[in-house]
């Protein structure tokens, strides 16, 4: 499968949950967490952590998987999604780098012309 806005063949698997809403999550567990600690109350403060964990467990059954293309991060749902490995690194580097050559090739290009015009 091939992304149908660039046509790159690198894709990558995630689940489908915006970040945001997830590092809220954390943070709201952390501050409430945290609180009762504060007030000395170590069984609550646990229990907060342990509700939030088993939160994100299910969260984390239940989301279906998407695919993002690694050269202009569009999602696609739908298809054969687990034939698809998860984020890699190297592969996301390789992109960028690429982002940037492109970047200064336009530059350098935009420049010759406006000193030849």
């Amino acid at each position: 499968m091939s992304c149908l806005v660039c046509g790159g063949r690198d894709l990558w698997r995630q689940k489908d949950f915006p970040q945001a809403i997830g590092l809220s999550c954390v943070a709201a567990g952390a501050i409430l967490s945290l609180t009762a600690w504060y007030y000395y109350r170590p069984i609550l403060a646990i229990g907060i952590l342990l509700t939030f964990a088993a939160l994100d467990i299910i969260l984390f059954a239940v989301m279906p998987d998407v695919l993002v293309c690694y050269r202009c991060g569009a999602r696609h749902s739908g298809g054969d999604i687990s034939e698809h490995p998860t984020f890699d690194h190297q592969v996301a580097e390789r992109y960028r780098q690429e982002k940037m050559r492109l970047e200064e090739a336009a530059r350098t290009t935009a420049r010759s012309k406006s000193a030849s015009g």
